[in-house]
């Protein structure tokens, strides 16, 4: 016969284990519905696997998939040096297709510019042009990229890329064209006092080559290049074979490039 403290410990042990039973029962019921409803999506590297098997974590069936694919095509771009703009789809839109010689762009987003800002650097380097920073804005003059080179560049060259871009936009010429308007006019105060009223007013304008205006091919400004590190007709030459090379409905204001300098020209 146990004697009573011991029968004591032994009840107390079994009270324990039956209430443990009956809260992982009560879990079961609760989380099981949820857990069902989800699946494991594997992580896999391989090129003949959906595109949804890049997640590692349970995801409810169906979310995310335009995000994968917009992901995807968007890093993808990142990666590369080609001006050429051959993703088949866009950030704005997953769905559409790429836009062509054909296709009236009617603004810019961050695929063709970062495909722009590639063709600059590609131009650099293929020319041996010193390094650069090339900036691309919207009609706006907001910066959609902006990529330095490696090699000496000097802090300064990111601001006067963005203020050759900024001036393009902001008086629908080329920085070229601002400083031949306005800067060059010795003989006429007014002029002179204009261009660097509107310089020190906005502390973004810059009267020198490298900034060009790009319109689409109904004429319609719709942003700018901006480059800066080379010489002045280099960084249009670069901004101005950039678009040329692109293969997009652009028109470029200059529309001739004025570099005595370029291997390829």
């Amino acid at each position: 016969q146990m004697p009573i403290q011991q029968k004591k410990k032994t009840k107390m042990k079994l009270l324990a284990a039956t209430s443990l039973g009956s809260l992982f029962i009560t879990a079961v019921e609760t989380f099981g519905p949820a857990k069902r409803a989800c699946r494991p999506i594997l992580v896999s590297s391989s090129a003949t696997l959906p595109r949804r098997q890049s997640y590692s974590a349970y995801a409810p069936r169906g979310r995310n998939e335009g995000r994968t694919r917009l992901q995807s095509s968007y890093l993808d771009n990142l990666s590369g040096t080609s001006s050429s703009y051959s993703s088949t789809s866009s950030p704005s839109s997953p769905s559409s297709s790429s836009p062509s010689a054909t296709t009236t762009i009617t603004k810019l987003n961050l695929e063709i510019a970062d495909a722009l800002a590639n063709g600059v650097i590609a131009t650099a380097l293929r020319n041996n042009f010193a390094p650069v920073v090339v900036t691309v804005v919207d009609k706006s003059a907001n910066a959609l990229v902006q990529k330095r080179m490696d090699g000496d560049v000097h802090a300064a060259f990111p601001e006067f890329s963005y203020a050759k871009a900024y001036t393009c936009v902001t008086m629908n010429v080329s920085s070229r064209e601002f400083r031949d308007k306005y800067a060059t006019k010795e003989n006429d105060p007014a002029k002179m006092a204009q261009v660097t009223s509107m310089m020190a007013i906005t502390g973004k304008m810059a009267a020198f080559p490298g900034g060009v205006l790009l319109r689409n091919d109904e004429g319609t400004p719709i942003g700018a290049i901006g480059v800066s590190g080379a010489a002045g007709d280099e960084d249009e030459y670069m901004a101005l074979t950039s678009v040329w090379e692109s293969g997009l409905a652009l028109r470029t204001q200059p529309a001739e490039h004025s570099c005595a300098t370029a291997l390829d020209g």
